[in-house]
């Protein structure tokens, strides 16, 4: 090898990384899927074939296979997504609350830097009133109002033939600025709904059959948005499928959401493809306030203000990043005040509601369905996780105070009936359901 192309080589390798990353300014879509646990996912190791689609799709992306959810229900949890903030930061606890406008979402990073933003969602919580739809400059949020009439409306097919129609619209438009395009599937959500051809395979009489048979469901069109947008773009989209959170089916006590945080409530699917990265699975603990940073690095766009979450970029190359703690907290009714906090495989769980006290903690390398409580055996561990959680919600605390106190939503008396009916009451009861 002679001397000049020595002195190439690092000039060579610089060139290579540079081509390994996703183009800036790209499209961007996210998927969003209400009350969608990981481990109902053949990606995720399900054996049934509840989703052929989101699988396929996993197979060309970066499966984060253990994706930490900031709270058991859907507003934390996405006011999380959207401002990179844990719930004692932004204040979205219960079913009155609402992110208050001194916080920069994605949304509007993306809106301020040039993107064509669009939001399109069945769900009355990324309605209006609750704060979400900060920085989306188009918002279709029709079927929220279509479904306040009844307990649920089958939305997967209308949701994706409105998302296909803006897009189709987006691609013969002469504005040439790329795109942020966020859909919701509500589907999964209770009442858990039979679709004929589909629920059968699952079986139709009990509710995890149900359930299993509405994420096929709504795999199906998911799978028919996702043909349609490679058709237009390629693979030269940003594309991330992200649940809010799980859905408890008396696991530990509990069915439906927002009554705990063991893992079938907080363990969601993060699954990301980005022109120029390979697919790959990240086995390291990541959270939902990870996804906003992650974005907007993929973006090119600086963030502004303090964000709890990092760049998950470094993953997408194969690199490695310093193992870090996850908090989940919920809080959604008066009595109820319950966090966790996780650094690897352990596990620590503080619940402090209805004026007791109860602390577990679970080793999930070794028992990952949370069954045997080691907080009388395991001194070290958990003073460690009671250090972090300690420090997390410290942090958190403090940076509370650089934003409003949250006001509160006063539903209206059809709204408060649709939220009723969907269980979020503040006087509802866990083992009831939610």
């Amino acid at each position: 090898m002679n001397a000049t192309i020595l002195l190439l080589l690092p000039v060579l390798a610089w060139l290579c990384a540079c081509s390994s990353e996703a183009p800036r300014r790209p499209n961007i879509l996210v998927v969003s899927i209400d009350t969608l646990r990981a481990d109902h996912l053949g990606c995720y190791g399900y054996e049934r074939p509840t989703s052929p689609a989101i699988d396929e799709f996993a197979a060309r992306a970066v499966v984060f296979e253990d994706a930490h959810s900031s709270a058991s229900w859907t507003l934390p949890s996405f006011a999380s997504l959207y401002t990179s903030l844990y719930s004692t930061t932004h204040g979205c606890w219960k079913v009155d609350s609402r992110l208050e406008s001194e916080h920069d979402t994605l949304a509007e990073h993306l809106r301020d830097a040039g993107w064509d933003t669009c939001l399109i969602v069945p769900h009355m919580f990324l309605s209006g009133q609750y704060g979400l739809q900060q920085g989306f400059t188009h918002v279709d949020d029709s079927l929220v109002r279509t479904a306040i009439e009844s307990n649920k409306v089958v939305s997967s097919p209308a949701m994706t033939e409105k998302t296909l129609a803006w897009l189709e619209r987006k691609k013969q438009s002469p504005d040439d600025s790329p795109f942020f395009l966020w859909v919701h599937y509500f589907d999964p959500h209770d009442l858990y709904l039979p679709h004929e051809g589909i629920s059968e395979q699952f079986g139709t009489t009990e509710e995890i059959d149900l359930y299993d048979g509405e994420i096929r469901f709504v795999d199906l069109h998911v799978g028919r948005l996702l043909a349609r947008v490679r058709e237009l773009w390629g693979d030269d989209v940003v594309v991330a499928i992200v649940a809010d959170h799980g859905e408890e089916f008396g696991e530990h006590g509990h069915k439906r959401h927002g009554y705990s945080l063991y893992q079938e409530a907080v363990h969601i699917p993060f699954i990301l493809q980005a022109p120029g990265f390979q697919p790959r699975r990240v086995p390291d603990l990541v959270s939902n306030i990870d996804f906003m940073p992650t974005i907007l690095d993929l973006s090119g766009v600086e963030p502004r203000g303090r964000m709890e979450g990092r760049s998950l970029v470094p993953f997408l190359r194969g690199e490695s990043l310093p193992p870090r703690g996850a908090l989940s907290e919920v809080r959604w009714h008066d009595d109820q005040d319950m966090r966790c906090w996780r650094e690897e495989d352990w596990k620590l769980h503080e619940d402090r509601s209805h004026g007791k006290e109860r602390d577990e903690l679970y080793d999930l390398a070794a028992d990952p369905k949370e069954r045997a409580n080691l907080i009388e055996r395991r001194e070290e561990p958990l003073q460690r996780l009671r250090t972090g959680l300690g420090h997390a919600l410290g942090v958190a605390l403090q940076l509370a105070k650089s934003y409003p106190q949250p006001r509160r939503y006063q539903p209206s008396p059809g709204d408060a009936a649709r939220l009723g009916a969907l269980g979020y009451a503040e006087d509802a009861v866990g083992a009831d359901g939610k």
